[in-house]
């Protein structure tokens, strides 16, 4: 395609026929009732053209689509529900046709964490013969598909430009959604079913039935994670560069995202987040810590009667998944190597639609570390602990690999990291929309920002070079 591409570019047509061709069919089509078709192909030819030549644009545009997907789910047609899916994969091909000067310029070792990642991926395709097709191909796909953008960035790397676009597709969509998700704090929830969404399927309720926020996602989970991520990575950048009009806004807009954060009533986002923060503070920015005092002085003077107090400080719901817990534990005793892969969580629930059965007899761990152990044992969960081990140790290896702002960027991702460890206890957050597609791309960026040569071992000059490349 890149080779069409330039030779069109060489040797434009410029054939006065065909472009009244072009307006006419345009016209036949707009009197026929189709223009939003044609708009469609009029943003989408352009988009498509822009990403065959830097798939790096295109990682860039599914950043910035996927915090909709939710939306799009719920209000949109029934035919865009597999467009993540189609534009992955197309992202991945784009990188073979793409030119070269858009793709790695050097021969790279991989992360020492694909290993486990190879070693958990054999396990799920093993317990997949074992399944129905259905499952299987459900749980291959919300386990492991989203791994094709961590390929496609390996293949064509961010450079200090992309990841910079990055930050600020997070920070933007950060605002965007918490503005959205505040409200649908005001309008209700009568408002938001008569727009479409459903009760319990989107609309969910805390104790003392205050509404939970969750903006354009479709439940609140992802919303509250997502702005988890968008603190943890925008807050060091910030910090790197105070006097920027972008790290200005961010700083303005904080109240704004944490309140939507709250009201989104996630713990795991809330308890993340501060762990993040902690590690920023207590590894880097020594100063963050005179922020905690605030924090505990601004939860003094929540009203202790008030339903937002009761829905946050909650300990029901912990309880609820602890006793579900234990209640499972027996099912881990009969299959020590697991029930298969898409036997638990949204994979399942899934399936059981596909084979006709009541997907609300599934069960739902809201945990990806039981839901791994579950379905693939003690070695599975073993491989995902070493994945994840694994990454943060890589990341911190880039980090004293890198300098000025791209060591800022990987204080953020190792934050995010650990968010995830800590968010993952009370939620199976990897088979969550965007979150998982965002996991990968952040550890397909991190991969590339320090990458160790394949030809020799790292050293001060190789740094440098790699730096100056990015």
């Amino acid at each position: 395609m890149a080779a069409v591409i330039a030779e069109l570019r060489r040797n434009p047509i410029r054939a006065p026929w065909l472009f009244g061709a072009g307006v006419g069919i345009v016209a036949v089509a707009l009197i026929l009732g189709y223009g939003l078709v044609v708009l469609g192909i009029a943003i989408l030819v352009p988009v498509a053209v822009a990403i065959s030549e830097r798939p790096q644009r295109g990682v860039l545009v599914l950043a910035a689509l996927l915090p909709f997907d939710g939306m799009l789910h719920v209000l949109g047609p029934a035919w865009t529900a597999p467009w993540k899916q189609v534009f992955i994969l197309a992202m991945f091909v784009a990188t073979f046709f793409c030119p070269p000067e858009a793709r790695a310029q050097v021969r790279r070792r991989f992360p020492g964490w694909v290993l486990a990642f190879c070693v958990l991926l054999a396990l799920g395709l093993v317990s997949a013969f074992f399944k129905d097709r259905n499952t299987a191909l459900v749980g291959l796909r919300l386990s492991y598909f989203s791994a094709f953008i961590t390929l496609t960035v390996w293949r064509c790397p961010f450079t200090r430009r992309d990841r910079d676009h990055l930050v600020s597709v997070f920070l933007a969509l950060s605002i965007i959604t918490s503005v959205i998700g505040m409200w649908q704090q005001v309008v209700g929830h009568a408002y938001l079913h008569s727009l479409g969404y459903g009760y319990t399927e989107n609309i969910r309720f805390t104790s003392g039935f205050t509404m939970r926020s969750f903006s354009t996602f479709n439940l609140p989970f992802p919303f509250g994670f997502y702005l988890m991520l968008a603190i943890l990575i925008g807050f060091p950048m910030a910090l790197a560069e105070p006097r920027r009009l972008r790290s200005k806004i961010f700083f303005i807009s904080l109240p704004l995202v944490a309140t939507a954060l709250l009201y989104t009533f996630v713990r795991g986002a809330m308890l993340g987040t501060a762990v993040g923060l902690l590690y920023l503070a207590f590894h880097r920015y020594k100063f963050l810590v005179y922020g905690i005092p605030i924090v505990i002085v601004a939860a003094l003077f929540i009203p202790s009667g008030s339903n937002l107090t009761g829905a946050v400080f909650s300990s029901t719901s912990l309880q609820d998944r602890t006793v579900s817990w234990n209640d499972r534990f027996d099912r881990f005793a009969q299959n020590p190597l697991g029930t298969g892969i898409g036997t638990t969580g949204a994979a399942a629930e899934k399936a059981a639609k596909l084979n006709s059965l009541d997907p609300n007899a599934t069960y739902v761990p809201d945990n990806s570390w039981l839901k791994v152990l579950f379905e693939l044992g003690v070695f599975g969960l073993w491989m995902m602990v070493a994945m994840l081990a694994s990454m943060f140790i890589f990341t911190r290896f880039v980090e004293r690999r890198s300098s000025g702002i791209d060591r800022d960027f990987v204080n953020g991702a190792a934050a995010q990291l650990l968010a995830v460890f800590t968010a993952s206890l009370v939620a199976t957050y990897l088979e969550l929309t965007p979150m998982d597609q965002l996991f990968w791309l952040m550890a397909g960026v991190v991969a590339t920002i320090a990458p160790v040569l394949a030809d020799s071992a790292p050293d001060v000059g190789e740094a440098a070079r790699a730096r100056s490349a990015n």
